[in-house]
């Protein structure tokens, strides 16, 4: 818009457009002056004059509607004023936060769009938003729940008053909102600061890392220019990205996602400026395996974190995208191994992520092309020229996106984000995305077995149709297709499929609303430069009309099956529609209303005279098919208002009086159809402009007359809506037209072809609105049909009030019912009452009462009556008030007529012609059309002309409800007070209705809730069991809306009346009262907030306020503020916040004398103290009184009393904690002077943080060293870098003294002193406190832990000897409640003695360390995790040296062979716990532990060894080196690796000399193969191993003499002709299977499973577990290559099996014992160490692959396959590839068939989840490739298959690189194999079967790729396969279970595939495919 539109002086610098449009445009500058004058004045006064609230809340309130209305229509000097004034507001620290979220969501509001103010013209400092953040949500008062801020859940809540299902407060959100907007304003030297001050935190095992890493994603800028790079990212992003790799295993630490979205701003700031090549392998890794996709190793599947964003990873990629890199190739590589996924038969949980991926990867795709081509230019980074996207690249994102959205849309999940996706993508390339769409929907349309598949084609052509219709030169032949689908679409309006139907409707609404449809058909013969496709579409356009009365033909259809008769009454509880008729409604009224919009005048016409056609003298029932056809008339009269009308009304009127003539019918109270429907008609037809309706109004008024009285209650409510309609649309502003293009439909098609205007935007600027506003004759109307109809009703009312008549209460509904229409309908026209309004709060500048102009000429409406004021308002409240006075003192049970007046009384207050309500449904259905069809990739979005009309009149409609919000006057108080007096009546209905229009004053009108406070006050003093109602509607006016309840409203002089009310109210043991009670007092705690009691206003605050009040441009008239004033305010500020305190202290005395009297129920009791307990604040001292209700409560008898003052007794003691002096100390001079690094080095092998660390052999043996020593509590310091500055706590003796006479504690303290120094009240606590409360729930109390703490911190050891007898005898007793008591005790002691002397700290230990020793040798099964939690708990936050007695204690024999496992494990447990929370600094302690454990490694309790595994993990968790860092101090897991083993080298043989080849007769294939053995050789006694004539000597013997019962024992001794001397283990294998029914042992494959599971079971019943593994080489049954894992859990105290392999030796045992416990190690270090999976653990890889497939030794295989299962999906280095490699070569080579097996299936998990490092790599790629091909040639059948299985999978995700090379390899192999079959004409040898096996399953595995599609080369492959089919066993089972498959993934779309292959192909493919008949 041009500077000078509105005349305003300066130059805007954004408004809002839509002003220009409006009817009255010419005054809009006037306003906006004036506006922003009151603002800037009174803004900044209120500011200076220390008025923060309200006055600068009020103002600020305004400013935000001054942008909403008139956008940032101020001036840029202004605009900067505003900003800085708000950003000293927001910044301003221990203000209430409701308020600096006011402030904060302002500075939001104006720093949005960023574009308006450059950098350089505005600079915010960081520091500030860094220390308001802090102080909010890492404040010490907030970790106890102190700071009460929304975003802080304490308790869960009540039924009546909770929270929605993610419903969450938006504290956080609305700080970080504002610290983001204030970001690229921070200074340059920025930067550097931040990463000064958070790079101390970085500790990688500290939670604090979590908060390094969101400061710098807050906080850090990326927006600079390239040139200043140097300060700003080039600082921080190496350093970061090195720490993100060598964490790389951080899925379950929750600081990667933070780092991830700072790296993605970058480069989403940066595009072509920052160099990502080589970290994309490891980014679309992380991306990968954040979708949580279902590949698991043997469906062992291990946690994996929550993941990347999808929205940052979508940044990131798009990001890169473009100039040449290498990250398309990997985004379609991620695709397609996605496919599958997306594909509808595989949805799961990880759909929705699949799903959001594609959603925020195309709109940021779309966001980043508006950048590049069509955004203006500003001061944000452009896109480097080199990295600018070209066409081919859109067209290759296009592409890749575009398969998984195919598959996504059919999805029962994804239809939704599909039309999302294809919304966005045809902006891009509508030629590409459009064509299977509609090829989709037409295929869709022919069947009728596929709804799903229609609704979900419909709804994505859809979203698609502005690209369909628009055409254009990229997709010029989409049109042709516009009017066919229309009319195919028609059948799809179904009343039987209710979905079809409304999918349908919007369909057609869509493409209606881009069409005008105007017969074009002329045009061809008079251009003649039309294209083919223009001259197509101008001959469809004659259909058009067609299209128009079939549609009509199938509503009518759909109306006659949509009456109510048609459906029985039983099936029906209502008159009323149900949803689905509600939504056939809209959806019917919506499309045919833009049909007829879009419909030239001939085709309106015809349409017009089918619609009469179809109603005249129709009956039709008035509840849904009546609605349905008055609807449709509605839409034709809206349209052409003069054609319409002439049409209807006339004989509507004429049939409605004739019908009404008759007297009877006055008083029938059921009327027939004819006359409801018509009156229907005639409520649907005046609903048009007024200047059209005039020349009807008297035919109308003469209806009205005759039908408003009418007995039948139907009737007169239809009557009352014709009046109300036609008052309304008398008095309405609205457009004349919204059809799509602004030509007017007489303009020649000559001059304007309207097929080139399909789909065309709107010009804002040349719009051609124009407006059709009521004048006099409008007013004049409105006011005749006010004072006919109106005036009656309010004698008659008035007359019933006053008891001067006496009425039915029918009359009187239905006088009140008139009445309301009446006043509904010309609210627009009646002006407020002119009264005095009533101030409610001071302020100290005026209040905004500033009218909007919202038409050209104001309407008004009044009363010429003498019984009444002339103001209608006035009067109809005055009446309905004494009305309701009367009903009310008469007990009236019309409770029809209240619900009527409340009704009233809200239109009075709120209604000034137009509904919030309504407004806000139309203002979300217009954002939701609009996103629709916006065309966000282009400049100004592309918005179509209907569009841009309706916001105008939202617009419009939004400065009329401005205008609705009045100041409350003397009529306001009475209808309030009438409200609350039916709010306290006696029926539940009129209590609901007037409860809700009472609490919309409230939110509308603030502070208008002091008005009846007192009135409310007093109604809870009544006795509520006699007024039970009063009462509970009082209870419910006080619960109110959530956080609006009174309860928390923020002023101490309501709460003073309030809350001392409640409590004092009698008590009700009725269900609803006390739910209502315990919901007020929920209330209190989910949502009072703290709020000051006193106020600051900083200097700052105040210089900003006057640089706002003296800018320019325009200048405030009166800009000056005296001193006086300003003095006077700063006093009044004073005042205030003097009488806050006194009030304040005020209400806890009130409410500590009701406590105290004695006289309270139990439940009132504990509501009272918890009201008490929400007043302890960190900013004042709470009082004495409080303090003793509280303590003389925690030895209440009941329960919950108790429970609530332990509760709050920590805020009390952490509100008279007295303030600890810290020190500030140079750490690099601690122990020695060290340099100073010129960078950070992090790790903890640094000589300037050794000193920090545990070191035993400096143990603190004097008082003096003690007060020497500086101690650094918290763990993350000196880990990374040292801070700026390091504050440590002062010695003790600098410290607040602890041991305090009596006479020097305050009053406050007194309190706690005086009940602690009560024997018997300990005594008693204590015994409370012991009690178990819940047997399942009760654990370790964090409040009573606190509440110790608290005492021993403020009052050292003064209690001491209170509690020391008890915690003795706590922890000696074997009670779950005794021990967690004692646990609670301890550790506050412990936590609560940090600034204790020497001598008190030495006396502490002599007490704690035997009662610990007691504890930990008494811990049982229950008190175990207390113990943990104890020793955690005492831990943390504790400088190690501090606490050298607990470390010492803990270490001490924790194994200790005195004890049981159990005690041993639990003592681990603690140990760990106590270490865990040292982290980096016990060093020395985790050598001691480690060296303390090696022998015990191979524990043989279970328990033991799995404790172990854990604390092994937590010893080696620390070995962690940063880029640039040192070392760790730590054991080394490489050194622990090399030293575990050799120790395990017993458990694997390896492949060599000794190893036999079997023989299996037992094969699938007619033919012997060669097979390796099943298990390892076992080694002899003296040496010597199997001979190679084992086995063979087996395999030689015919098969027949193995079928003879009684050789069976023959058959084993051949085996070992050398005699039992050479196999000693064999005799008792023999012997058993000598037992087994030979029969089936060898009878073939039927029996072959039962006889495996049969030998098993025995075997393990009467012979040795180590005999068991000999089986399996002789076994002729292969086992399964998938064995089912199955954890063996042991109990405690039971030792598990002997676990030796061979011969059962005690040594073997040992080593397989220790194989578990390094499994279990294994597990815990992968998942939780940052290192992950090194390249040592790789080597364990032969033992797990081996032994995860043992059968006798649950527990091992158990352990083993969940280790391969951690391994197989661990995220793998690029540097550690080749050692995964080489480790998964060396298993592939094993002898072991399931070894082998195993290793495969670790592969593809390991493949698939490291995809794109692995192909980064230069030979993995190759290497995997080779390997899985040549075990397709393994000489074991399962492995043969896995191999084909893994091949599938590296195919289908595009792993292998050159496909065709080695499809053709496989295929030349099937050739050879032919050949040499034709060529011998003999069987083929075992060798060459085994080839041709490979080749087919190479082959099948190609088949198997394409689950989904046919590739070009897949028929042929087919063919192939089909020329195979009689080839040796088991080829031909390959084949046919591959086609199986093959038809089964490709059957739902078999019509698409089979286009692929030619006509002999499918002759063949249909042979294979389908079985031959039996009858052939």
């Amino acid at each position: 818009m041009a500077v000078d539109d509105f005349n305003l002086g300066y130059k805007p610098q954004k408004q809002v457009i839509y002003n220009k449009l409006l009817p009255y445009k010419e005054h809009i500058g006037k306003e906006i002056l004036e506006q922003i004058c009151d603002i800037k004045e009174n803004l900044s006064k209120a500011v200076i004059l220390r008025d923060i609230r309200p006055g600068c809340i009020h103002w600020v309130a305004k400013l935000s509607r001054f942008v909403k209305l008139y956008g940032m229509c101020f001036s840029k000097e202004d605009h900067i004023c505003l900003v800085k004034l708000m950003y000293e507001l927001a910044v301003t620290l221990n203000q209430e936060f409701w308020v600096m979220a006011k402030f904060a969501q302002m500075l939001t509001i104006l720093l949005k769009k960023k574009e308006l103010i450059v950098p350089g013209e505005l600079v915010l400092e960081w520091r500030p938003l860094y220390d308001l953040y802090n102080s909010l949500f890492y404040n010490s008062y907030n970790t106890i729940g102190m700071l009460m801020l929304p975003s802080r859940t304490r308790r869960a809540a009540s039924r009546l008053f909770s929270r929605k299902k993610g419903d969450t407060s938006n504290a956080e959100g609305v700080v970080e909102s504002m610290i983001r907007v204030c970001r690229p304003y921070f200074p340059l030297s920025s930067t550097s600061e931040i990463l000064e001050e958070v790079r101390p935190m970085m500790c990688p095992f500290d939670m604090t890392m979590q908060r390094a890493m969101v400061y710098l994603e807050l906080f850090l800028p990326t927006s600079l220019p390239p040139e200043k790079a140097d300060n700003s990212w080039k600082l921080w992003k190496d350093e970061l990205l090195g720490i993100w790799n060598a964490c790389h295993n951080s899925h379950f630490w929750f600081w990667e996602n933070s780092m991830f979205w700072l790296f993605s701003r970058m480069a989403w700031h940066n595009i072509g400026y920052v160099e990502w090549e080589e970290h994309l392998p490891m980014v679309f890794t992380k991306v990968l395996r954040s979708f949580r996709l279902p590949v698991s190793y043997k469906k062992a599947h291990v946690g994996k974190g929550d993941g990347l964003s999808q929205f940052a990873s979508a940044m990131f990629i798009i990001a890169n995208l473009g100039g040449g890199n290498k990250t398309q190739e990997h985004l379609d590589r991620l695709f397609k191994s996605l496919e599958s996924y997306y594909h509808p038969s595989n949805s799961g949980p990880w759909s929705r992520h699949l799903h959001d991926f594609l959603n925020k990867l195309t709109l940021l795709f779309i966001r980043r092309l508006h950048r590049e081509r069509y955004k203006k230019p500003s001061w944000e980074v452009e896109v480097a020229p080199n990295k600018k996207l070209t066409e081919e690249e859109i067209t290759a994102f296009v592409r890749c996106v575009q398969t998984p959205t195919m598959l996504t849309m059919f999805s029962h999940t994804g239809t939704h984000d599909a039309g999302i996706v294809f919304h966005r993508l045809s902006l891009l390339r509508p030629e590409i995305i459009i064509p299977p769409l509609l090829e989709q929907l037409y295929s869709s349309l022919e069947t009728t077995t596929e709804p799903h598949r229609l609704t979900a084609s419909l709804e994505c052509v859809v979203c698609v149709a502005r690209a369909l219709v628009k055409g254009g030169k990229y997709y010029p032949e989409g049109q042709t297709h516009v009017i066919p689908l229309l009319l195919q679409t028609l059948p799809g309006i179904d009343p039987n499929d209710i979905k079809k139907c409304m999918v349908t409707f919007q369909f057609i609404y869509t493409l209606v609303t881009l069409v005008p449809f105007v017969d074009c058909s002329a045009a061809v013969e008079e251009y003649t430069d039309l294209t083919e496709v223009e001259q197509e579409v101008c001959l469809q356009t004659a259909g058009f009309e067609d299209f128009v009365l079939q549609f009509m033909d199938r509503c009518f259809a759909l109306i006659e099956n949509s009456t109510l008769e048609q459906i029985t009454q039983l099936d029906r509880e209502t008159e009323k529609m149900n949803r689905e008729e509600n939504m056939l409604e809209m959806g019917l009224s919506s499309t045919f209303s833009a049909i007829l919009t879009q419909a030239h005048p001939k085709i309106y016409q015809a349409a017009l005279q089918r619609l009469q056609t179809f109603i005249k003298g129709k009956m039709i029932e008035i509840h849904v098919a009546g609605k349905f056809a008055a609807n449709m008339c509605r839409s034709a009269v809206r349209v052409n208002p003069s054609e319409a009308l002439k049409a209807f009304v006339p004989g509507v009127c004429r049939l409605l009086l004739a019908l009404t003539e008759n007297e009877e019918i006055q008083n029938e109270e059921h009327l027939d159809d004819e006359l409801l429907f018509n009156l229907l008609l005639l409520s649907e037809l005046v609903r048009c402009s007024g200047s059209h309706l005039i020349k009807y109004v008297p035919q109308i008024t003469q209806v009205l007359t005759q039908t408003l009285h009418l007995k039948s209650r139907e009737g007169y409510h239809l009557a009352g809506s014709v009046l109300r309609y036609l008052l309304k649309y008398l008095g309405i502003t609205m457009p004349s037209e919204y059809r799509s293009m602004p030509n007017e439909w007489d303009t020649p098609i000559a001059d304007s072809l309207p097929i080139r205007h399909w789909g065309e935007a709107g010009d804002i600027y040349n719009l051609g609105l124009t407006w059709m506003e009521p004048g006099e004759v409008e007013e004049a109307a409105m006011t005749t049909l006010v004072r006919t109809f109106l005036t009656p009703e309010l004698i008659l009312l008035h007359q019933v009030a006053k008891g001067e008549k006496e009425v039915s209460r029918e009359v009187l509904q239905q006088s009140l019912a008139i009445t309301l229409d009446i006043l509904s309908g010309a609210g627009v026209a009646l002006p407020h009452w002119d009264e005095e309004p009533i101030p409610l709060v001071d302020m100290a500048v005026k209040k905004d009462d500033y009218r909007f102009m919202d038409r050209q000429r104001e309407l008004c409406v009044n009363l010429n009556s003498e019984h009444f004021p002339s103001n209608v308002r006035k009067a109809a409240a005055d009446v309905i008030l004494e009305l309701v006075d009367k009903l009310l003192s008469q007990g009236s049970d019309d409770t029809k007529s209240l619900c009527r007046a409340v009704n009233i009384y809200h239109g009075l207050i709120f209604f000034h012609g137009v509904s919030r309500d309504d407004f806000d449904a139309r203002w979300k259905s217009f954002q939701f059309i609009k996103d629709a069809l916006a065309n966000k990739l282009a400049r100004n979005k592309q918005h179509i002309r209907s569009l841009l009309v309706e916001r105008a009149v939202l617009h419009q409609e939004s400065r009329m409800l401005e205008n609705s919000i009045m100041h409350l006057t003397a009529t306001s108080t009475a209808i309030m007070s009438s409200l609350l007096h039916l709010s306290t009546s006696q029926y539940s209905e009129v209590r609901s209705k007037s409860q809700n229009t009472l609490n919309q004053v409230f939110q509308c009108f603030p502070y208008s809730y002091k008005l009846i406070l007192p009135d409310l006050i007093t109604c809870l003093q009544v006795d509520p069991t006699e007024n039970h109602e009063q009462f509970k509607g009082s209870l419910y006016l006080l619960l109110g809306r959530q956080n609006k309840s009174l309860m928390v409203r923020r002023d101490w002089e309501s709460l003073n009346m309030v809350w001392p009310a409640l409590i004092a109210s009698k008590h009700s043991e009725k269900p609803s009262i006390i739910r209502l009670m315990s919901a007020l007092s929920d209330a209190v705690y989910y949502y009072m907030e703290l709020f000051a009691i006193y106020h600051q206003v900083s200097p700052g605050i105040v210089k900003a306020a006057e640089n706002l009040l003296q800018s320019e441009f325009p200048r405030v008239k009166d800009n000056i503020v005296n001193e006086e004033a300003r003095t006077s305010a700063c006093e009044r500020l004073a005042q205030r916040g003097n009488t806050n305190h006194e009030l304040y202290k005020s209400l806890v005395s009130k409410i500590v004398n009701h406590l105290n009297s004695g006289a309270l129920h139990w439940r009132t009791h504990n509501m009272a103290l918890n009201l008490l307990g929400c007043l302890i604040r960190p900013d004042v001292t709470f009082p004495a009184n409080g303090v003793r209700a509280f303590t003389t409560n925690l030895i209440h008898d009941n329960i919950r009393i108790r429970e609530t003052s332990i509760f709050y007794i920590p805020w009390i003691l952490k509100n008279q904690k007295r303030k600890h002096k810290k020190t500030t100390i140079d750490p690099y001079s601690v122990d020695g002077a060290h340099e100073i690094p010129s960078s950070s080095i992090p790790g903890d092998f640094r000589p300037d943080n050794a000193w920090m660390q545990y070191d035993s052999s400096h143990k603190i043996k004097t008082e003096e060293e003690w007060e020497q020593t500086k101690f650094v509590e918290k763990t993350y310091f000196g880990w990374y870098t040292w801070p700026k500055s390091l504050l440590v706590y002062a010695a003790p003796s600098q410290q607040p003294p602890l041991d305090r006479k009596r006479e020097e504690l305050s009053d406050e303290e007194l309190q706690i002193y005086d009940f602690f120094m009560h024997q018997d009240n300990v005594d008693k606590l204590v015994s409370f406190l012991s009690l178990e409360e819940n047997k399942e729930r009760d654990s370790f109390n964090t409040r009573r832990f606190w509440m110790f703490k608290g005492l021993f911190r403020n009052f050292g050891d003064t209690f001491m000897h209170m509690l020391q007898g008890h915690i003795k005898r706590l922890a000696g007793e074997t009670h779950k409640s005794s021990q967690r008591c004692a646990t609670e005790i301890i550790t506050g002691m412990i936590r609560g003695s940090k600034h204790w002397t020497f001598a008190k700290h030495q006396a502490l230990w002599g007490i704690l360390k035997p009662v610990l020793q007691i504890g930990m040798a008494k811990v049982t099964v229950e008190t175990v995790e207390d113990w943990g939690t104890c020793m955690a708990t005492a831990s943390a936050d504790r400088d190690p040296n501090r606490l050298e007695p607990l470390m010492e204690l803990l270490m001490d024999d924790p194994l200790r062979a005195s004890e049981g496992a159990f005690n041993g494990s639990s003592r681990m447990y603690m140990l760990m716990g106590g270490l865990g929370q040292q982290e980096w600094r016990v060093a020395e302690l985790s050598h001691r532990l480690l060296e303390y454990l090696r022998p015990s490694l191979s524990h043989p309790y279970k328990s033991i060894r799995d404790r172990m595994g854990s604390v092994l993990t937590g010893i080696f968790m620390y070995d962690l080196a940063l880029p640039g860092g040192v070392t760790s101090r730590y054991p080394s897991s490489s050194q622990f690796i090399d030293y575990i083993l050799p120790q395990l080298a017993t458990l694997i043989q390896d492949s060599g000399s000794g190893v036999i080849n079997d023989y299996d007769t037992d094969m699938k294939c007619g033919l012997p193969l060669p097979l390796s053995q099943d298990m390892p050789s076992p080694t002899q006694p003296n040496g010597t191993v199997f001979t190679d004539r084992v086995v063979p000597s087996m395999m030689g013997l015919p098969s027949s003499s193995l079928r003879n019962n009684d050789s069976l024992s023959k058959v084993l001794n051949s085996m070992h002709k050398g005699g039992s001397s050479q196999i000693p283990l064999m005799g008792p294998l023999v012997n058993h299977l000598s037992s087994l029914e030979p029969s089936g042992l060898l009878a073939g494959l039927d029996n072959k499973d039962a006889l495996r599971v049969s030998a098993k079971m025995k075997l393990r019943e009467n012979c040795d577990i180590s005999s068991d593994i000999i089986c399996e080489p002789v076994n002729m049954i292969p086992s399964d290559s998938v064995i089912g894992v199955k954890n063996n859990i042991h109990e405690n105290h039971v030792k598990s099996p002997a676990n030796g392999f061979f011969g059962g030796s005690e040594e073997r045992k040992a080593t397989v014992r220790l194989m578990n416990t390094v499994c279990r190690w294994l597990v815990g270090q992968m998942g939780r160490s940052y290192n992950g999976v090194t390249p040592e653990i790789y080597r364990f890889l032969p033992h797990l692959c081996q032994l995860e497939s043992v059968d006798n030794d649950p527990e091992l295989r158990g352990n083993c396959v969940a280790t391969l299962a951690v391994i197989s999906q661990a995220l793998v280095l690029p540097s550690r590839i080749p050692a995964l490699m080489d480790s998964v070569t060396q298993v592939a080579k094993s002898s072991w068939w399931r070894a082998r097996a195993a290793v495969l299936s670790l592969l593809q998990v390991a493949v698939f989840t490291n995809m794109f490092t692995i192909l980064n790599d230069e030979k993995a790629p190759q290497q995997v490739q080779e390997l899985v091909v040549g075990l397709l040639s393994d000489v074991r059948l399962e492995v043969q298959q896995m191999a084909s299985t893994v091949l599938s999978g590296l195919i289908h995700c595009k792993f292998i690189q050159a496909e065709d090379k080695l499809l053709g390899e496989f295929t030349s192999k099937l050739q050879n194999g032919r050949e040499q079959k034709r060529r011998r004409k003999e069987p083929l040898k075992p060798q060459e079967v085994l080839e041709l096996h490979a080749g087919v399953l190479g082959l099948c595995a190609y088949v198997s790729a394409f689950p989904y599609d046919v590739p070009d080369m897949l028929p042929e492959v087919l063919v192939t396969l089909s020329e195979h089919l009689n080839d040796p066993h088991p080829v031909p089972a390959t084949i046919k279970k591959t086609l199986s498959n093959f038809r089964r993934t490709h059957h739902d779309n078999w019509r698409d595939h089979k286009q692929k292959f030619t006509e002999d192909q499918l002759v063949v493919l249909t042979d294979l495919l389908l079985s031959p008949s039996y009858y052939a």
